[in-house]
C-alpha cells in the first residue's frame, strides 16, 4: 500500500470516483481516490544532458546564467534518490531533453500563434484557431496559477491541434509575453495523436520568438526524472462516461526571490520539472496581468475544427464532458487562494454548436472552483 501511494506522488494522473448524488454544476458526487495511471515514456525518446549543457543556455540572455536546482517556495521537498529504481532517471548531475519533436517538428510561426491578447480578433484575422477559456478580470498583479486538467485521448489528423492548458500572460499585444503550460494533442509536434505535456512562450506575440518544449533556448530542465519533462506523453486508462475521472495537476509559480517561471506537476508539487528564466522575458519578468484557464484548438481551412477538452459537450456533464477543477491564482503577495466567480469571465470566439464552457462557481469540497469545457469541433466560425 505504501508502495502505491509513493507511485502516484511521482507518477503525477491523479482519479476520483463518481457518485451519483450532488446537485452541482458537475452533477455528481466524488469521493477522491487515486489511480497508479502513469505518464509512461519510451527511452529512446529521452537524451540525457549534462544540467549545465542543456540546450537552453545557449541563449544570449541566459550566458551567465547560475541554474536554480529547487524553488525556494517548496520547503519540503523530498530529495531522496531511492526511488531510481521505481521511475526511471538520468544519472546524477544531467537531466533528461525530450527529443522526439526533433524528428517531427515542422511548425513554424505561422501555424503556431497562439497566444496575444485578443483571441477574437486573431481568430478572425487568422482562421482556424478558436479558444474557450475562463479568464481573469481583476486589475493586479499574478504570480501564477494552478489547475486540475482532466485528460482524454483525442484523435486528431495532421496539421491539427488541440490544447488543454493555463496561460501565463502580460504585456500589449505586440509585445505580449506569454507562458502557456498543459496537455496537448499536436501530430504535427510530437509525430503522433497523444496526449503530451507540453509548455510554450513567447515574448513578443509570437512575432518573431517562443517555442514549444525545448524547440529553442528557454525553459530550462532540473528535473532528473524522464517522465517528468516538457514532451512526456500521457496514457490515460479511462474514458468518456467512465465512473473515474483522470486529471493532471498543473502550475506555474513565479519564484519570489529569483523570478524565475516554475512548472510543477501533481499534487504536493510531486514533479518539479524546471523553470523559464526572468531574463528571457520583458513584462512577466515582473508578474502576469491576466491568467486563463481553458482550451484552445487549430485546424488548416481545408479542415474541421479538432474535438476539444473530452471532445463532448458540457451539457453532457462530468460524466462526459472535459472539466478544470481546484482552479487558483497566485496573487500579487504571493498567496495561492481558489479564484473567485466576480473576478472571472468566460470567452469564446466561436459557436457554442463547436464548443462551450459552463462556470457556475463553487462545486463542492473537492473540486472547489470549477468548470465544464468543450465540445466536438467541425465547422466552427462564427
Amino acid at each position: 500500500m505504501a508502495l502505491f501511494l509513493f507511485l502516484v506522488i511521482i507518477l503525477f494522473v491523479a482519479c476520483c470516483n463518481i457518485g451519483a448524488s450532488s446537485k452541482t454544476l458537475l452533477d455528481e458526487q466524488y469521493n477522491s481516490t487515486v489511480s497508479d495511471s502513469i505518464v509512461h515514456q519510451v527511452d529512446n525518446d529521452f537524451e540525457c544532458v549534462d544540467i549545465h549543457k542543456q540546450p537552453t543556455l545557449q541563449h544570449p540572455l541566459l550566458k551567465n546564467h547560475k541554474i536554480q536546482l529547487y524553488p525556494t517556495f517548496a520547503k519540503n521537498i523530498v530529495r531522496n534518490r531511492s526511488y531510481s529504481k521505481i521511475v526511471n532517471e538520468c544519472p546524477t548531475g544531467k537531466v533528461p531533453i525530450y527529443n522526439r519533436t526533433r524528428r517531427h517538428q515542422i511548425v513554424n510561426n505561422s501555424s503556431s500563434n497562439l497566444q496575444i491578447e485578443d483571441f477574437q480578433y486573431y481568430s478572425q484575422s487568422s482562421p482556424g484557431y478558436h479558444t474557450v477559456t475562463l479568464d481573469t478580470t481583476q486589475n493586479m498583479t499574478f504570480h501564477g496559477a494552478y489547475a486540475f486538467i482532466g485528460v482524454y485521448n483525442l484523435s486528431l489528423q495532421k496539421n491539427q491541434y488541440s490544447t488543454s492548458s493555463i496561460w501565463i500572460e502580460s504585456g500589449p499585444p505586440t509585445q505580449r509575453n506569454s507562458i502557456r503550460v498543459g496537455a496537448e494533442v499536436h501530430p504535427s509536434l510530437y509525430g503522433d495523436s497523444r496526449l503530451h505535456i507540453t509548455g510554450y512562450w513567447t515574448v513578443d506575440g509570437q512575432k518573431k520568438n517562443g517555442c514549444y518544449n525545448y524547440d529553442c533556448s528557454g525553459f530550462v530542465q532540473v528535473s532528473q526524472i524522464k517522465n517528468c519533462t516538457l514532451g512526456s506523453p500521457i496514457f490515460i486508462q479511462t474514458g468518456i462516461g467512465s465512473t473515474k475521472k483522470e486529471f493532471m495537476v498543473f502550475k506555474i509559480q513565479q519564484d519570489r526571490s529569483t523570478g524565475n517561471w516554475w512548472l510543477t506537476i501533481g499534487l504536493e508539487n510531486s514533479c518539479i520539472v524546471g523553470y523559464w528564466p526572468k531574463q528571457l522575458f520583458t513584462h512577466l519578468s515582473t508578474g502576469a496581468s491576466l491568467i486563463r484557464f481553458g482550451g484552445q484548438t487549430y485546424a488548416p481551412s481545408n479542415m474541421d475544427s479538432p474535438p476539444m477538452g473530452s471532445g463532448r459537450f458540457p451539457r453532457e456533464k462530468l460524466k462526459n464532458s472535459g472539466f478544470m477543477g481546484s482552479l487558483q491564482i497566485i496573487d500579487s503577495d504571493y498567496n495561492q487562494n481558489d479564484i473567485k466567480p466576480k473576478d472571472m469571465k468566460p470567452y469564446s470566439d466561436t459557436n457554442t454548436n463547436c464548443y462551450d464552457l459552463w462556470y457556475q462557481g463553487y462545486q463542492g469540497p473537492f473540486w472547489h472552483q470549477a468548470f465544464l469545457y468543450g465540445g466536438p469541433g467541425g465547422k466552427c466560425s462564427i
